[in-house]
């Protein structure tokens, strides 16, 4: 009996040399088409799966830079949306790249596993992962962006209008660490 490959393996199964090793990761934010660090996803030959979406409620808030976070949901958020990005077969040196974008040795993000769900035709459910907010900052995050009234389900074009890339920052390798660490010390602002 021969089985039939759902559209993802179909997609996996295309690329050949070594594709099958790949990783599915969903991008949320910056890392998206036309978005500033996308070059480093296209440089990579990743090929794009399709757009998607969680599967489940997420927190996805916008920090220190700009820079999307996405949080599992909140156990006092009652709220959360359904966050929208899109989902790449990325290989195993491409993932190395993707982790040292993203901070995971420094302890900005973490890689974690997420279902999302491919939108179009399929509207198939994949598990992928996705990069979180450090666990160790995450929830102060949330609150310090002003909780459910932050949560946004889609990172856009406006947002990435005020990003500022990494070359930009402090000249230290932990720039954006230390960025949260003031942004979660200074004082919310007024109402």
């Amino acid at each position: 009996m021969r089985s039939v490959q759902t559209p993802v393996e179909q997609k996996l199964s295309n690329g050949g040399g070594g594709v099958e090793a790949a990783t599915m990761v969903f991008v949320y934010g910056t890392l998206k088409r036309g978005f500033p660090n996308h070059p480093l996803l296209a440089a990579s030959g990743s090929p794009l799966v399709g757009a998607a979406s969680t599967a489940t409620p997420a927190s996805l808030v916008v920090g220190p830079y700009s820079v999307p976070f996405l949080l599992p949901r909140p156990s006092s958020s009652s709220g959360s949306h359904l966050v929208s990005g899109e989902l790449y077969a990325v290989s195993p040196r491409a993932l190395v790249d993707l982790d040292a974008l993203e901070g995971t040795h420094l302890g900005v993000y973490e890689r974690r596993k997420v279902t999302v769900v491919v939108e179009g035709g399929s509207g198939e459910v994949v598990e992928a992962e996705a990069y979180f907010a450090h666990t160790s900052y995450m929830e102060a995050l949330w609150l310090r962006c002003g909780g459910e009234a932050a949560e946004i389900g889609e990172y856009t074009m406006e947002h990435a209008a005020k990003y500022v890339p990494p070359s930009c920052r402090s000249p230290d390798a932990s720039g954006l660490m230390h960025a949260i660490h003031v942004f979660l010390l200074a004082t919310s602002p007024s109402p």
